[in-house]
């Protein structure tokens, strides 16, 4: 009887689209191996498996896009560690890996925001990019926190805003914009620090990026 990793894999395989498989290596993403599968028909398989962290931990050792993915997708929120979370974020090294773990695994966790405002704070563009994302989530999902929380995060955006790298400026427009927009009672802490940032910023390369920013935020 096939096993629930040998169906995964066969499914991958059978799915698998070449066309697919070179824009994907053309784009700069940073895999290994990768079949080409669409993250579409990935879902849709996750959905007809269910949750099964022993699953999970076994297409993770497999060293190939899909399985990777699809790690993330059939991760049990509810029982996965925080130490196994960890190992799958040290894992993630390109943006696509980021923005299915963040939707599918980290940003269901009871913790999430904890982690994010833990990851935020380090060195790592994947990781930061990470909890700004997993803060975006939040926000769509209403469990974002308050004052305090926003305080947290603030200091770390106040560093963050200021990067030149796409995707880690992109996740902080989602998170920013998301809270400005879905908590009022946030939103002018946000636009204030914002302004302090860009009228103290003494980098012209990003000047126009934070007044874009900046402008954003009010309409919101």
């Amino acid at each position: 009887m096939p096993t629930e990793l040998s169906k995964a894999l066969t499914f991958i395989r059978h799915h698998q689209d070449g066309e697919i498989a070179e824009k994907i290596r053309n784009s700069g993403l940073n895999y290994n191996m990768n079949y080409g599968v669409s993250s579409l028909l990935l879902v849709n398989f996750a959905n007809k498996t269910g949750r099964n962290q022993e699953l999970a931990d076994q297409l993770w050792k497999e060293n190939f896009r899909e399985a990777k993915l699809l790690s993330f997708m059939v991760a049990d929120f509810e029982q996965i560690s925080d130490e196994k979370i960890e190992e799958y974020l040290a894992g993630c090294n390109n943006n696509e890996m980021v923005e299915i773990a963040v939707m599918n695994l980290f940003s269901r966790r009871d913790n999430a925001l904890s982690l994010a405002k833990n990851w935020i704070r380090r060195n790592s563009n994947f990781e930061k990019m990470a909890g700004y994302l997993t803060i975006a989530r939040l926000t769509i999902q209403q469990r974002f926190g308050d004052e305090n929380d926003l305080h947290d995060i603030l200091i770390s955006f106040e560093k963050d805003v200021c990067t030149t790298d796409y995707f880690v400026f992109q996740s902080i427009e989602k998170a920013f914009q998301g809270l400005a927009f879905r908590r009022k009672d946030l939103k002018d802490a946000i636009i204030e620090k914002t302004k302090y940032i860009c009228a103290n910023n003494k980098e012209g390369k990003i000047e126009l990026q934070l007044q874009e920013l900046v402008q954003t935020l009010e309409y919101c």
